[in-house]
């Protein structure tokens, strides 16, 4: 089963709810990180403070799921949400609460809950297939969504995109 694309107010509510937990800047970076840049977990989890770098994200080489390198713009939100964050700490991104590095498994758990608590049954790779799908319903070209989400294959990215009413009002009556 796919995961189901989010809208704003989705989204916006499962920000308001992170407002009320434990560690609310580190589940707004992890959300921002998932809906704005389509992360995967295994990236998430290796994800270090020094990848980002002049308004950009590098991925090194071997730590995505596809092992290539990829860099992806980053937006003035997301680098404040990073540093509110880290507190002047570098080095691993996402901690589990005994300081240690969280697990993609446990990266992909904590997600899931946090829509679960909020209300809406959604995924990490939600983000990716709402990110997909809104760059489609802004015309971006195939490729350079491709680019942004790591994919080697332009036809894995387009499993990602979703034909929103939407999309087909705009087809069909301009």
């Amino acid at each position: 089963m796919k995961a189901p694309l989010l809208n704003d107010t989705e989204f916006d509510t499962v920000f308001a709810h992170i407002e009320t937990m434990k560690r609310p800047a580190h589940y707004r970076l992890l959300l921002l990180l998932c809906r704005d840049l389509g992360l995967r977990p295994i990236e998430l989890a290796r994800l270090e403070s020094n990848w980002f770098r002049g308004g950009e994200l590098r991925i090194p080489h071997g730590q995505s799921k596809r092992k290539r390198p990829r860099s992806i713009m980053v937006s003035p939100a997301i680098m404040e949400a990073l540093e509110a964050h880290m507190q002047g700490r570098t080095g691993r991104v996402f901690l589990n609460q005994q300081g240690e590095a969280m697990l993609p498994s446990l990266i992909s758990d904590s997600i899931r809950r946090l829509f679960k608590q909020a209300g809406i049954q959604a995924s990490c790779y939600s983000g990716r297939r709402t990110l997909a799908t809104r760059l489609v319903e802004k015309n971006v070209n195939i490729l350079t969504i491709q680019s942004i989400l790591g994919h080697s294959n332009p036809m894995t990215t387009l499993a990602y995109c979703e034909v929103t009413p939407e999309m087909q009002r705009a087809a069909l009556f301009g």
